[in-house]
Formats: structure tokens, sequence, C-alpha cells
């Protein structure tokens, strides 16, 4: 049987994962609120609601995704059906999400039809290509942390290449995702995994996941600390930039000024963070996962009270680009800490369902509380002091996470079958 290299193997791997998160990044990132807001129509509030059903009805996909990974280890058949419905992604803004929207008869089922797409494409799916690949890069003796910098370098790209076409016609950025969709599905299809879809190793079980494996992980208290994290720190962190980018332009004297320099500055900053997020699995061997853990939530609760500050009184520019720089570096630290430590704390039986239902799953439930209330907070209190008590808040939750999250190290086979029992 023909297999490849590991180094060729992760150049496939990173490829895709580029692609998946470009033109995620492209669609659904800085420029997203602004693009609901300029030019379909919808206010602060209403973005607020709208991010918030997004990611709860995420919540129906997430744990039989997870579970469903669990199975499969590392058959491609949930990449694919991901891979096929980003294809429809540049159709699906333009002529369905788009006009849906900007019609106050139809806006509430442009929220329904763009929450089960977008809900299981990037909210879910995010979930299942990051897990995938991790799992891929751990067999191939490697980390998430080289496959998470091409992520961050499909971030700053898209960036870039947003501002030209948003400034152009914002149907393209469009286009484009349906063109990159397609690039990804290419590269899921040369993966070859099927040398790897029945062995017992570090990190694939051949005893797959079963529903009492499910019932003992929610009864481990590991889990309900690592599930109290991701729905305080993670939570501010993600809600909190849904609309950083309409707050970041507005330092500038005008709109368009603010959006080519905040898409030039995300392309410039991401070949630095391609190197930050390569080298944090060597920050978390030197300091463990829980400590890497902590160190985000520090770097987020900074990151909160430093963009609040800019904007209190006269605005600092200076002060929040620094920020903005800040919010780079946690980025890619949050997400490798969160896989190192679900390997380091919980069955590799259990390793995506961990994933998807105890970081992203609490996190979608709690960003849909959230992301309305922090919605109506922007337009009745402002951009900065809002982000202030967003800060104070993360302050609060990463003292918690000191306590409550476990720093021992990885235990053998046994021992994490006895503490996934527990």
């Amino acid at each position: 049987m023909k297999t490849d290299s590991n180094r060729v193997a992760m150049g496939k791997v990173c490829l895709m994962y580029f692609f998946y998160n470009f033109f995620w990044s492209l669609s659904s990132g800085s420029l997203f609120a602004v693009w609901l807001n300029d030019k379909v129509g919808i206010d602060g509030s209403q973005i607020g609601v709208l991010f918030g059903l997004q990611t709860g009805i995420a919540v129906l996909f997430k744990p039989a995704f997870g579970y469903i990974l669990d199975k499969l280890g590392l058959k491609k058949h949930l990449i694919y059906f991901i891979s096929f419905l980003s294809l429809l992604i540049g159709p699906f803004y333009i002529y369905v999400y788009g006009p849906l929207l900007g019609n106050d008869s139809t806006f509430v089922l442009g929220i329904v039809a763009g929450s089960v797409y977008l809900g299981m494409l990037f909210q879910a799916g995010s979930g299942v290509i990051a897990s995938y690949s991790d799992r891929f890069a751990r067999c191939h003796d490697n980390d998430f942390g080289l496959v998470n910098g091409f992520g961050i370098a499909a971030w700053g790209v898209s960036a870039v290449l947003a501002g030209y076409l948003y400034n152009i016609n914002p149907d393209f950025i469009f286009y484009a995702c349906s063109i990159a969709a397609f690039l990804m599905l290419l590269c899921a299809w040369l993966l070859k995994v099927s040398h790897l879809e029945d062995v017992d190793n570090e990190v694939i079980s051949q005893d797959k996941i079963q529903k009492e494996d499910v019932i003992r992980l929610l009864k481990n208290p590991k889990m309900w600390a690592f599930m109290t994290y991701a729905g305080t720190i993670s939570v501010v962190f993600w809600t909190s930039m849904s609309q950083f980018t309409r707050y970041f332009i507005s330092f500038f004297p005008t709109q368009e000024e603010g959006i080519s320099f905040s898409s030039n500055m995300d392309g410039l900053t991401a070949i630095f963070l391609f190197f930050v997020s390569a080298g944090v699995p060597f920050i978390i061997r030197k300091i463990g996962a829980k400590g890497s853990l902590i160190l985000t939530a520090v770097g987020i609760t900074s990151f909160l009270l430093m963009i609040g500050f800019a904007g209190l009184g006269e605005k600092n520019l200076y002060l929040a680009i620094v920020a903005k720089l800040l919010f780079g570096i946690v980025n890619p630290l949050l997400i490798v800490s969160v896989f190192a430590y679900t390997a380091e704390q919980f069955d590799k039986k259990v390793n995506s369902f961990t994933y998807m239902f105890g970081f992203q799953v609490v996190n979608n439930l709690m960003t849909a509380i959230a992301a309305p209330v922090m919605g109506v907070m922007y337009d009745q209190h402002g951009f900065p002091h809002s982000y202030i008590y967003f800060g104070v808040f993360a302050a609060v939750a990463t003292v918690l996470a000191m306590f409550t999250l476990s720093s021992k190290q990885k235990l053998t086979t046994t021992d994490q079958q006895e503490t996934v029992a527990a």
C-alpha cells in the first residue's frame, strides 16, 4: 500500500485547513459585520441576535459530528460532507442570505436559513475540520500548531483580499469563497488515510466510542472544569470579536481608510502569527496545557481592557493597534492549547467528542445567550465601556480557571480509562 511521507501528508492537510479557513474568514470574518450593517442594512442589536441564533442552532449538529468523528477515526466521510456543503457558499450569500436579511418581512427566515447552513458549515464544520486535522497531524508525528499556522496564514491572506474586493464589489468576496471551497475538496480527496483507519496507537483507539463512554465523560469533574473555561473565557473572547471590526474602523477618519488599514494589518501580522502558532507547542511543553490556557486567559483579559480604554475620551489609535495585534497572538494560543489539554487530560477514544461538546457546544450555548446581550450593550453603552465590562468578566473567569483546571500530565491508557470512568 503506497503511503505519503510525513512531510507530504502534512503538506496536504495543511493546505486543506488553509483553504477551509480562507473561505470561512473571507465570508464570515472581520468584514462580515460591516457587510451586514453597511450593505444589508441591519443594526448592532440585530447582528447580535443573528450571531446568537447561528451559534445556538449549531449546537444541534456538534455533538453528533463529534461522536461520528470518533467513530470514523480518520475515515473522510464527514470531511467530504463539509467540503461539498461549502461549494454552495457563494450563491448562498449572494442570492439567499443577503436578500432575506435585507427585507423586514423575510428577516426571520434569513436568520433561520443562515443559522442552519452557516451553523453546520462553520460553527460545527470548523470543529470537524480542526479536530480531524489535529488527529491527522499527531498520527504523522506532528502537532496542531503547524496546521493552525496555515489557518492563520489563510486568515491574513483573506483579510487583505477581503478589504480589496469589498471596496470594489462585496459579491466578489463570495465568488472567491466557492473557488477556495473547491480547492479544499481537492486537498481532502488527496489525503491518504486507508493505512490508518484500523490502527490502535497513541492517537486513535481501535475500540471506538460508545454511548457509555459519553456518559462516563460527562460525570468526570475535569470535563466540567473544561466546559466552564469554554463557557466563560472563550465565549467572551469570540463574541466580543464578532463586531470588533465595526469598532476598530471607527478610529479612522473614513470607513474606507479603516477597512483598508485593518485588512492590510491582518495580512502583515499573519506572517508573524504563523510562527507564533507553530511555536505554541514549545510553550505548552514548558508550562503545560493548563499553564497555556491560563496564559491565554490573561491575554484575552488584557486585550479586552486595552481596546476598551483605547476608545475612551480621545481615541487612541496606537493602543487599538496594539490590542488588535494581541488578539492575533491570543487566537492561535487558545485553539492549540485547547487541543493539547484535551489530549492530555481525556481518553483518546472520546477525543473529538470532548472537543466538540466540551468546548464548542458549550461555547455556542453561552454565545447564543451572550451575543444578543452584548449587541444591545454596544448600542446602549458604546463599544469602549462594553469592552471594559467584558474585560472585568474575563479577569474573574481567569482566576476561576486557575483553581479548576487540572495540571496533571497525560496518563497511561489504563489510568485514562479509570479517570474517564470516575
